[in-house]
């Protein structure tokens, strides 16, 4: 979204991964993504999200099993600066069998995933997953 960004062309390639393998995703990162594409760049930058890279994902709902699992792992690491969405996105990810993520900070490889592009300091946009028949990228 933001090309000035030090990050931005690495995760466009990271995110062309998509053309190889379907990416996948669940809602809670849709509406987190949503907040923070209208609140940093607008209504028109969320709407394209909508319009032009929302369609291209597999977005599962977020079960009571997947939002239970992932408010217990969230309420036993309280203290933790992992959020709510990052702990639904590990246990998706583990549930699915998926281990890569494009996420631009280093608590999904700190949780144990591949990430794409390679993580850095600042706040994620957005943590999307894709699947193939080998190892699965979230």
């Amino acid at each position: 979204m933001d090309r000035d960004d030090p990050a931005h062309a690495a995760t466009v390639e990271a995110f062309a991964l998509g053309r190889a393998e379907p990416l996948a995703t669940h809602a809670y990162v849709v509406v987190e993504t949503l907040a923070v594409a209208r609140g940093r760049y607008g209504p028109a930058a969320a709407a394209d999200l909508i319009d032009r890279v929302i369609p291209a994902l597999d977005v599962a709902a977020v079960d009571a099993g997947l939002h239970a699992a992932a408010l217990a792992a969230f309420r036993d690491m309280v203290e933790s600066s992992v959020s709510l969405v990052d702990r639904t996105s590990f246990a998706f990810m583990r549930r699915e069998g998926i281990e890569r993520a494009i996420a631009l900070d280093a608590d999904f490889r700190t949780a144990g995933f591949e990430t794409l592009p390679w993580a850095r300091a600042s706040a994620p946009l957005s943590r999307l997953a894709g699947r193939s028949a080998g190892p699965r990228t979230r």
